[in-house]
């Protein structure tokens, strides 16, 4: 019996070792993830990044084509040719050769050039959106794989636990000390945590997977433990009116819409400049009259469009018509911008410090709680006042707060690149 119980503490002794160990626990192996350089790395190389770039360096390149003018045309024309000598061209009386080029009535090409402008600031700002978008699903994918690499460690260690509980219970039952109903529950529990540890396992590798896909390398490619995280949640850091006047100047889809607006002012503008003034053409000819009297001469010409005339009035009415409309309608797209903003504002900043108050519900009293408990379950199990099946739920509890503090902990990281997203800057350098 001296020989049975002293497994039996031994055994208890490793479950106590295991179990509580250091009030943190250390989690990193190999070496460890910057998830700044993760960040780096996607806004280098996101597949949806780059072609928000290209998109914008495109609408660059449409600012010089929309201020400049219209090609040049070359004009030849023969008059007069024989039809008895029809490609004798020499004949011709006379031979002209022309060159005309369309200029719009000023400040058009101006406007042109400004709605071109802000045409390459929404596509700018949609960028910039793109790259908020991608850091915070980058954050929240990062989050997720330190949360399934935490709950590996800690299903494993639980594993470890039962496995010893399990041990200690048939030593216990070989010596008639416990019914063989503990034995099978040992063995039921060791089954519940393997069954735990693949599904943890297949969260990890469907977090891989996101992040492979975020930084645009194999599905496959691997991923080192995440370093624990270290929260900094003191009280009241940020104020919501503060966050919403920053949101206000710094989100990109304000931005976007605040330049669409402009855009639309340019474009009715031009719509009502092209409906009250001409544009022009203006030409310059040389004629060759080789069997003229007059050999070489010239001619000047000048066309003026007429865009009040009664067939055509209407066409640039409705086109002024078409462009208030659409200043309106991009006056109301950023109020309703600016309504969705302020409310994801406060969504995410509720969201925040009720995750902020409960991890430091988990940090500050559940987990002394239960690591507390379980000493006090060990302890009464030495003294024969705890079946095994008792300490193998206190030590399940403890696992389970280890896990809940953990999830707290993601849930915070992954509410506060929300608000980040929201706002439209980073909120901790």
């Amino acid at each position: 019996m001296k020989h049975a119980h002293h497994h039996v503490a031994a055994g208890a002794f490793l479950l106590l070792t295991i179990l509580v160990g250091p009030t943190g626990p250390s989690f990193a192996e190999g070496t460890p993830m910057d998830v700044k350089q993760l960040i780096s790395e996607a806004l280098k190389n996101n597949p949806e990044i780059v072609a928000a770039r290209k998109a914008w360096e495109a609408a660059d390149t449409r600012i010089p084509q929309a201020t400049s003018l219209d090609d040049p045309e070359f004009t030849y024309q023969a008059w007069a040719v024989p039809l008895n000598d029809p490609v004798n061209f020499r004949k011709a009386n006379p031979n002209i050769f022309g060159i005309q080029q369309k200029l719009p009535f000023p400040g058009k090409l101006r406007l042109k050039g400004e709605i071109a402008s802000e045409e390459a600031k929404m596509a700018e700002a949609r960028y910039r959106a793109k790259e908020r978008e991608i850091i915070a699903r980058l954050k929240n994918a990062y989050a997720g794989l330190f949360m399934a690499s935490r709950a590996i460690q800690i299903q494993s260690e639980h594993l470890e636990l039962v496995k010893q509980i399990l041990r200690i219970a048939e030593i216990r039952y070989a010596v008639g000390r416990v019914p063989q109903q503990d034995v099978f529950k040992a063995q039921v529990a060791q089954s519940e945590v393997l069954n735990n540890l693949i599904a943890v396992g297949q969260e990890r590798q469907v977090a891989e997977a996101m992040l492979n896909a975020l930084l645009n390398r194999p599905s496959t490619a691997p991923f080192p433990p995440p370093p624990e995280f270290i929260p900094d949640i003191p009280a009241g850091e940020w104020r919501v009116d503060d966050l919403i006047q920053q949101a206000l100047q710094l989100r990109p889809e304000l931005k976007e819409m605040e330049a669409a607006i402009r855009g639309a002012e340019r474009t009715l503008d031009l719509a009502d400049r092209n409906r009250k003034y001409p544009d022009f053409f203006l030409g310059w000819q040389y004629w060759f009259a080789p069997e003229g009297e007059i050999q070489d001469s010239y001619g000047a010409m000048v066309n003026i469009t007429i865009p009040f005339s009664p067939w055509t009035i209407n066409k640039h009415s409705k086109e002024v018509e078409e462009a208030g409309l659409m200043v309106a309608k991009g006056t109301a797209d950023y109020q309703a911008m600016k309504n969705m903003v302020f409310f994801e504002i406060r969504d995410a900043f509720a969201k925040l410090e009720a995750a902020r108050q409960q991890l430091r519900l988990f940090r500050d009293a559940l987990i002394p709680q239960t690591e507390q408990s379980f000493k006090a379950a060990l302890s009464a199990y030495e003294v024969g006042k705890v079946e095994f099946i008792g300490l193998m739920e206190a030590a399940r509890s403890t696992r389970d707060i280890k896990l809940g503090y953990y999830r707290a902990l993601v849930d915070y990281e992954q509410r506060l690149a929300d608000l980040e997203r929201a706002v439209g800057r980073d909120l901790i350098r």
